[in-house]
Formats: C-alpha cells, sequence, structure tokens
C-alpha cells in the first residue's frame, strides 16, 4: 500500500509502504510544513513509521494495538509470527527486516501510550506512589471504621527462572547501547538488592559452653540459602531446607555464565497483584532477593503483614539476623508456609507454618506465586534473546495487564471465595457437632490438642535436660579412668604433641570433677563403671528411637492426609513425593536404631524396613511404647480426635475468610466509587482546555463502568448466598473527605442499586433445612 507524500519545495517527494489490518489502497498526503517530521504526519493520519527519520514502511494504530491486545492473552506469540500471519492476509512475501520494523514501531507506540498514562495520571491528581498504595483494592484501599484485622494484608513471595536473559556474549554481532529503562515503580533496582548481599554472612554468636564449628568458607560473595546454627532446635527446618536445595544447584551452577539474568524474584497479594518484583542477576533465589522485598513491602505496607514463602521456615532465622530484623519485628511481620508446598515440610514445622494453623489467614492457600508463574512463563520465548530494554518492557506490560485481569475478576473471586466458606462451614460443621457431642469436646480443646503436638514435636528434637545432664558427668568419669575407650586415646594423642593443651584439659576435668563430687575415681570393673555403659548405650537407645519415632509419627500423620476425600490429585502427589523423600531418613534412623538395640542387655528385636512400611496406623506402632512417653495414649494423637482437630481449624479459617471479605467487599466498592469521582472531576477539568485528553478520559471511564458492573453483578449474586454477613454500602477512604462524592451523579452500574434492600437468598426454595444451617452458622460464630 504506497503511500506518496506530495512534492514542495523544501520537501522531496517519499514514497511509504503502510501496512494494516484492513485490505490494499493508496492514499496521498500532504506535507507543506517543513518543520513538520514525516512521523508527525503519518501519526495524524493513524500511522506510526519504523524510523524516527525517512520512514519507508508504517504501521498502524490499529495493528500495534491488535499485537498489543493479542499479545496480552498470548504471550508466546512474537512478532514474526504476528507479521506472517499479516503477510498471508495481504497475499505479499513475508520478509524478516520488516518484523524488526513493526518491533522498533511498537517501542513508539508503547511509548506514546505510556505519556498518555502520565497525562491521565496526572489529570486525576495521582503521583507515582498512587499504584503502590492502591495496586489491590480489596487488599489495599482501607476505609473509614472498618472491622480490624489481624493481618492487614496478605501476600507470597517467590522467585522463578523462566524469564532469563541470554548475556550478549554469547550472542553473535556487536552489542547495541540502549540506556533506556524501565516505566514501571514496581521494580527493585540492582543496588536496592545488593545492599543485603552480605547479610548471610552473619552468625548467630555461639555460646561459650557449646562448640559449634565455624562456618564453611564461602567462594561466592553471595550467600546462596544457608542452613541455620548447628543445633536439635533446627534440625527441622533443615530438613525443609535440604528438599529445596535438592532441585539441582550444580545445574543452576553452570546456568549463571550463559545467562545474565536468570530469573525473576516478586511479591503479589492474595489477588495476584503484583506488589513488587527484581531480577535475580546471574544467581538462584539468594537471600538478597526476599531481604530487599521484603524491606519494600515494610517502607510501603507497614504493619501485620503474612507474608508466605516455600521455605518461610528457614528465611525467618535468616530474616532475624539481618539488618530488617528489628524492623520486621516491630511491624509484626509473619512468615508463613503456602498450604501446597506445606506438605513437603516435616510435621513439626507445619504444627508451626501451615496457614491451617495460623490464626488470621482465612482459606488463603498462600500459592498465588504459582499461579501467577503459570502466565507468566509464556514469555520466555520472548525475553531471553532480547535486550534488557526489552525484556522489562515486556515483564512490565505482561503484568499491567495481569493486574487488570485481577481487578476485572475480583468480584468473582469474592463470590467463589464466599460460597466455599459457607459451604466449608455447613459440610464441615454438622461433622464436628456430631464429634463434639460423641467426644464431649469443645473449641478448648482442640486448641489444647494443637498446642500438645506442638509440644511433643518440639521435645523430640532434643533431649530431656536430666539425661544429658546424667550422660556428661558419667562420659566424663569414663575419660579420666576407662584406659580402654577410644575418647582417652585421643586425648593422650593429643598430650604427646602439647602438653599445654593437655594441662588445659586435666585443669577442666579436674573442676568437672570437683564440681560433681566424684572423690574415686572408677575403674572398668566397678559397678558403677559398668552401669554407667549401660546408661551410655540406653542413652543412644533412646535417642536413636526418639528420631525414629519422630519420623514415624510425621510419616503417619501424612498418610492420613492422602485419604482424606478433600485431597486433589496434585496435592496427594505432592504429600507422596515428600514421604519418598522421607522415606530415606527413616531408613538411616532404621539403621541406627538396630545398631543400639543390639548393644543393650538384653538385645532388641531387630526392627525390618519392611515392618515400617506396613505401619499405617498409630496403633500399629508397637515400637512406641519403648518410648520416653507412648504417643499412641495422647489425645492428640488419636485418630477421632485428629479428625475433630482439622475440622475445628478449618470452620475456623473459613469464618475468618468470611470476615476478611465482608472487608474486601465494602473496600472495593468503596475504591469504585471514589475512581468514578476521579474521572468525574477530570473530565469536567479537561473537557474546555484539553478536549482531546478529556476524551481519552472518557474512553477510560465508560470501559471502567463496564468492568464495574461485571464486578457489581457478582457482589450481587454472593448477597444472595444463604447466611450472607456482608454490606453492600460504600464507605470513605481514610486518606479522603468523607463527603468528597457527594453532588456526583451515580455511575451507570450503581443506578437503581438498592444500597440498604435485603437481598433474596440464592436456592431458597431448595434449602433443605435452613433452621439446621442458621444454628451451625450461630455456632461456630461463638466459638
Amino acid at each position: 500500500m504506497p503511500l506518496i507524500f506530495s512534492a514542495s519545495p523544501f520537501y522531496p517527494q517519499r514514497i511509504c509502504v503502510l501496512i494494516a489490518i484492513a485490505g490494499n489502497e493508496t492514499k496521498y498526503f500532504h506535507n507543506n510544513n517543513i518543520d513538520k517530521e514525516p512521523n508527525e504526519t503519518l501519526a495524524y493520519h493513524g500511522y506510526i513509521g519504523a524510523t524516527p527519520t525517512s520512514p519507508t514502511i508504517a504501521f498502524s494504530f490499529q495493528l500495534l494495538e491488535a499485537y498489543r491486545q493479542l499479545h496480552r492473552t498470548s504471550p508466546r506469540l512474537v512478532f514474526e509470527a504476528y507479521m506472517k500471519a499479516l503477510c498471508h492476509l495481504h497475499q505479499i512475501p513475508f520478509r524478516k527486516y520488516i518484523a524488526e520494523q513493526l518491533r522498533m514501531a511498537f517501542d513508539t507506540y508503547l511509548e506514546i501510550l505510556h505519556q498518555v498514562d502520565i497525562r491521565v495520571a496526572t489529570a486525576m491528581k495521582r503521583d507515582d506512589n498512587w499504584r503502590k498504595k492502591n495496586a489491590c483494592a480489596p487488599c489495599l484501599y482501607k476505609v473509614r471504621d472498618e472491622p480490624a484485622l489481624k493481618f492487614s494484608l496478605l501476600a507470597a513471595m517467590d522467585g522463578n527462572s523462566s524469564l532469563k536473559l541470554v548475556d550478549s556474549a554469547f550472542r553473535p554481532g556487536a552489542r547495541r547501547a540502549d540506556d533506556r529503562t524501565q516505566r514501571c515503580n514496581f521494580w527493585a533496582t540492582p543496588e536496592e538488592v545488593d545492599l543485603f548481599k552480605d547479610e548471610g554472612k552473619k552468625e548467630p554468636p555461639a555460646e561459650p559452653s557449646q562448640a559449634v564449628p565455624g562456618p564453611s568458607t564461602q567462594t561466592q560473595q553471595d550467600i546462596q540459602w544457608e542452613a541455620p546454627a548447628n543445633n536439635d532446635t533446627n534440625q527441622s527446618i533443615e530438613v525443609c531446607l535440604e528438599r529445596w536445595r535438592n532441585a539441582g544447584p550444580e545445574a543452576r551452577k553452570r546456568m549463571f555464565a550463559l545467562f545474565a539474568v536468570a530469573g525473576i524474584f516478586l511479591v503479589v497479594c492474595r489477588h495476584g497483584h503484583l506488589l513488587f518484583i527484581c531480577d535475580m542477576i546471574r544467581s538462584g533465589e539468594l537471600m538478597k532477593y526476599p531481604l530487599a522485598l521484603v524491606k519494600k513491602m515494610l517502607n510501603n505496607y507497614g504493619d501485620d503483614i503474612a507474608l508466605a514463602y516455600d521455605i518461610a521456615c528457614a528465611f525467618h532465622k535468616t530474616l532475624e539476623r539481618s539488618s530488617l530484623g528489628p524492623a520486621a519485628q516491630h511491624h509484626r511481620l509473619r512468615g508463613i508456609v503456602p498450604a501446597f508446598h506445606g506438605h513437603a515440610h516435616n510435621r513439626g514445622c507445619q504444627v508451626e507454618w501451615h496457614p491451617m494453623y495460623i490464626e488470621g489467614v482465612g482459606l488463603e492457600d498462600f500459592e498465588e506465586c504459582e499461579r501467577t508463574f503459570s502466565k507468566s512463563n509464556a514469555l520466555a520465548t520472548g525475553t531471553r534473546l532480547a535486550t534488557s530494554f526489552h525484556r522489562h518492557q515486556l515483564i512490565e506490560e505482561h503484568f499491567l495487564f495481569h493486574s487488570e485481569d485481577k481487578y476485572a475478576e475480583s468480584g468473582n473471586f469474592i463470590y467463589n471465595n464466599y460460597r466455599q466458606a459457607q459451604e466449608i462451614i455447613r459440610a464441615d460443621g454438622a461433622r464436628l457437632m456430631t464429634l463434639s457431642k460423641e467426644l464431649k469436646t469443645g473449641p478448648n480443646d482442640y486448641e489444647r490438642y494443637l498446642a500438645s503436638e506442638r509440644e511433643y514435636l518440639e521435645r523430640l528434637k532434643r533431649e530431656p535436660p536430666e539425661a544429658k545432664r546424667n550422660h556428661e558427668m558419667l562420659d566424663y568419669a569414663i575419660i579420666q579412668q576407662g584406659a580402654t575407650s577410644k575418647e582417652i586415646n585421643n586425648i593422650n594423642t593429643r598430650r604427646r604433641t602439647t602438653q599445654n593443651r593437655w594441662n588445659t584439659i586435666n585443669e577442666e576435668a579436674l573442676q568437672f570433677e570437683e564440681s560433681h563430687d566424684i572423690v574415686d575415681r572408677w575403674t572398668p570393673q566397678s559397678r558403677e563403671y559398668q552401669d554407667a555403659l549401660t546408661v551410655m548405650a540406653e542413652r543412644k537407645y533412646r535417642k536413636a528411637l526418639d528420631n525414629l519415632e519422630r519420623l514415624m509419627v510425621q510419616r503417619l500423620f501424612e498418610l492420613s492426609k492422602l485419604g482424606l476425600s478433600g485431597v486433589g490429585y496434585k496435592q496427594r502427589e505432592k504429600i507422596g513425593q515428600a514421604l519418598r523423600t522421607r522415606s530415606e531418613a527413616i531408613k538411616h534412623a532404621r539403621d541406627e536404631y538396630n545398631t543400639y538395640a543390639a548393644l543393650l542387655h538384653p538385645p532388641r528385636p531387630e526392627l525390618s524396613w519392611a515392618q515400617l512400611v506396613e505401619i499405617t496406623t498409630l496403633g500399629e506402632f508397637d515400637l512406641l511404647r519403648d518410648a520416653r512417653q507412648d504417643i499412641r495414649q495422647l489425645e492428640w494423637a488419636r485418630p477421632v480426635n485428629r479428625e475433630a482437630m482439622q475440622l475445628y481449624f478449618r470452620i475456623k479459617r473459613a469464618n475468618e475468610e468470611i470476615e476478611r471479605l465482608n472487608v474486601e467487599i465494602t473496600r472495593l466498592l468503596t475504591f469504585m466509587l471514589d475512581e468514578h469521582t476521579d474521572f468525574f472531576y477530570a473530565i469536567a477539568d479537561n473537557m474546555i482546555r484539553n478536549p482531546t485528553l478529556a476524551y481519552e478520559l472518557q474512553q477510560r471511564w465508560l470501559y471502567s463502568q463496564k468492568v464495574n458492573e461485571g464486578i457489581v453483578s457478582k457482589l450481587l449474586q454472593a448477597s444472595r448466598l444463604r447466611s450472607f454477613t456482608g454490606c453492600l454500602q460504600p464507605s470513605s477512604h481514610i486518606n479522603r473527605d468523607a463527603d468528597h462524592n457527594q453532588d456526583i451523579p451515580l455511575p451507570p452500574w450503581a443506578e437503581g442499586f438498592a444500597w440498604n434492600d435485603t437481598p433474596t437468598h440464592e436456592n431458597e426454595n431448595e434449602a433443605e433445612d435452613d433452621d439446621t444451617v442458621d444454628s451451625l452458622i450461630q455456632y461456630f460464630e461463638n466459638l
């Protein structure tokens, strides 16, 4: 489609090929102004040239917007594929340079849209921080006199390695300088991230009485996820952390040289809106990335944030020792392990970090990062060989569209969650009432069961103080007198090499002997010596039994989850994978148990792997009779009590979810009404002095109202649910005047909207026993 500029004394004749979605046609455009560039004339007629001066190919705005929207719904669509399709439509041969020129024109088009966005934001009196403060209306748009929630914000963070960037050193051709930077302010810059690059090197001070080995020398400047201090209290956390380390660290190390950027690390709210993001530069998930985003979260959103992370149980140790530790404690930041990932953690970790047992989080599973990555992964085909600027541009466009989609789905989110919470209360409530009457238990008992289980699992991590104290005294006596013991040989070897060290050890030994009132040293033939050997053998046996007991109890509890009706296929697979990982630990614990069991008098029977595999309930684990405490006799370990406890906490979380949803409904309605008011004032202010901007504002306002109509329809649907306790009434934002919306016409979605009408309930004629349902709701509200 040729475009011919008419000749002028100062402007020579030019021919330009126009590419559009419509059919071929020839147009003549006149440009008699020497000060006007060709692209200005093209833009006036709805086209953008591929080059800033002397364009030979131009693309229509309609074509560029079509690609923008198609790429929004299908991120795998690249310029080459789109351009080939257009060439086939117009029956012209495809040339690769046309796709490259389309890319350049698209950059210009996005910059134009960005400048329009800036003018629209200025007209609506929104500064650069407005998006961060209002990224998600249900989560962040706080209103006056709203009920206080335990957690002000529920969010999740995680890293993803799909959106890599290949280093230019591994690509052919010369690298072109490009000083353009990202446009959005949700990025954490590399400088902000590198403030925490040395935080992992901080170690907690060891107590003088403990012989804690020093940290191994790190060869990298940045430290990968470190294990907590090597003591018994952190063994369960180390087990959880090791499962993520097994994801192939050697493969990650090999890829860092090829990729300048290894992926992204982000934070999203529970509705899926992106809050902050940063690049993982030549590394995996180092500690500096979550620390940098935690700092941004605390600075922007303040107190009482519940922030989930796959290894939150290990990360909180790093956070406490970092420079952010005091701030995190001051703002009451709460770490959580996402529900799906929680099943790969041991049971001792689950009772502390799983959302089922954390008050105030509702039914949130904190797996929104995985759902977000499932969509953003499709960008990988266009980011790996792009420039740094174009990679950021693709990511920004994707997440801006992603947030728009999540906002449009917010009404559906509230409706589905409200219905799910009520179904849990109805379905599980009847069963819990029956069990509570049979067992004669109540909420206090279920809370006590959880506390007892936490205490039991915590106690298994360490040896009882009295057993450790007796062992230290007996072991000392054997070292001093038992010439046949291994320890005395080591001491003699050291004595021959350095008399000073022996004198120091001997002095400490004499002080220990005096403090424990040991007068006569024992001989291998003395009764005390033999008793000491027996006690030490039993101690090692008990410790091996404790370890085997802990692993088996956790295995049995997770086996019980596989049989629950509410556990889906993927969750069952995750639990099964965790059980297979734990099986290796059980094998080692069994071998250790058999070794020490054979040293007892009389020896305990050897335990085979087949015997352990066949155990499916605590009642079949006869070995627990020899443990320090028979877990089968504990109330919280009984299957029926555990079922009641799970139902109780599930219903408790459902009630919390309804409480949060009621707050989110008011926030969302208030935001929609305030946005309508902002559009109204902005259009009125610019209608005379800047009519083109007023027209753009009007078009965006009309589209916003259509989206809001869909949201309101879902909120109305939620209000018709049985036992709906919310209020479809907007309020006023905490930082806006209460009368700001007065004298403003109601938006179309609110015209005829009866704010105070009592809604009719869905399926009212199909309710079988309304009195029973209402009594269940009242019963669990009173818990």
